[in-house]
């Protein structure tokens, strides 16, 4: 019941039902009007005639066929990032840390090229992203270890490092790409992300293993508070700090390569999101982990519908809107609010 029961902090910040009423209630608006606004506008009582009748109509195959599962793959997206920033924040002690600080970023969008640019297509791009990604976080943590160990300051140096190594490796397989402005801006347009239509059946599996991921992270929640404190105090109270590090870093790692799937690259969630949600909520993961799930949801979902709205029929990335809306505010809170911030 602590988690659904919580008290006003001292500046009188909300953090008992009205917090998770309000977020309950943005997400299903943000979620109603992905479906009903678009290229095409669909009033709300043709929506609800699409899910009722079993009728076949243009409105019914454009709700339950493309814009429900984009919408639903865009809560994955937000939640999936959301907490993967909550994580990694927390695993590599630092607020400024997301998803993919550790290389993440750079493997998946080699991953992505390199399926482009060599037609490879028996592998879907987003499948060479999602593993792309995946590579990426295990050569940094393999790398780190031989370093010196998987300390936040090794695994970050690693990653930054691993990330130039992929990017260069990237651009060269861009050059060296047939049919070469073509390749390049599909690859590019990938790297800028927009939520892909899926299938039904490639949804609900990819949504699967989005509810095992979530439940591990809650799990590791009490292990990645007591992280916080530091290798040392974590040792002494009990906690194997390396295994619970690579714990916490596979699921935030395969939290993200599930967004990276779905989305292509999409920035700033997983930096903004968690960011707000601990100056609300407090430093508490269990807490902090269900709040960032929510509210990357909405962030993603109010991104994709301005994405698809502002110039239509022309769909914007939706990580161009992610970053103008995320990166001038991110800056606000570091100037205005960060005093009041705990880690």
């Amino acid at each position: 019941m602590r988690l659904f029961v919580m008290k006003r902090d001292r500046n009188g910040v909300p953090h008992g039902w009205l917090l998770w009423t309000g977020l309950v209630l943005c997400l299903a608006a943000a979620f109603i009007l992905n479906i009903a606004l678009g290229p095409v506008s669909i009033p709300l009582p043709d929506i609800l005639h699409a899910f009722l009748s079993s009728a076949k109509t243009v409105d019914s195959t454009i709700v339950l066929s493309i814009r429900l599962p984009v919408a639903l793959a865009g809560i994955i997206v937000g939640a999936g990032l959301g907490v993967s920033g909550a994580m990694f924040q927390a695993i590599l002690r630092n607020p400024l840390a997301d998803p993919y600080i550790l290389g993440i970023s750079a493997g998946a969008a080699l991953g992505a090229a390199v399926a482009q640019a060599f037609l490879l297509t028996s592998v879907p791009v987003s499948l060479a992203a999602f593993f792309g990604a995946i590579g990426a976080m295990t050569l940094v943590y393999l790398l780190s270890l031989s370093s010196g160990g998987s300390s936040p300051l090794y695994l970050i140096l690693a990653g930054v490092a691993i990330s130039a190594l992929l990017g260069s490796i990237m651009s060269f397989v861009m050059l060296m790409s047939s049919s070469l402005q073509i390749r390049i801006y599909s690859i590019m347009l990938w790297i800028m992300g927009g939520i892909k239509e899926t299938g039904w059946h490639e949804l609900i599996f990819i949504g699967i293993v989005f509810m095992v991921l979530m439940a591990l992270a809650i799990v590791t929640a009490p292990y990645l508070d007591i992280l916080s404190f530091g290798d040392e105090k974590a040792s002494s109270l009990g906690v194997h700090v390396e295994r619970t590090r690579l714990l916490s870093m596979v699921i935030a790692s395969l939290l993200a390569g599930v967004a990276v799937y779905l989305s292509g690259i999409v920035g700033f969630v997983g930096l903004v999101v968690p960011h707000i949600t601990r100056l609300i909520v407090g430093p508490s993961h269990r807490r902090l982990i269900i709040v960032s799930s929510l509210g990357g949801a909405i962030f993603v979902l109010i991104a994709d519908l301005i994405a698809r709205t502002v110039l239509r029929p022309v769909v914007v990335p939706v990580g161009v809107i992610t970053s103008l809306i995320g990166a001038p505010f991110f800056l606000y809170l570091l100037l205005r609010t960060y005093r009041g911030y705990k880690f």
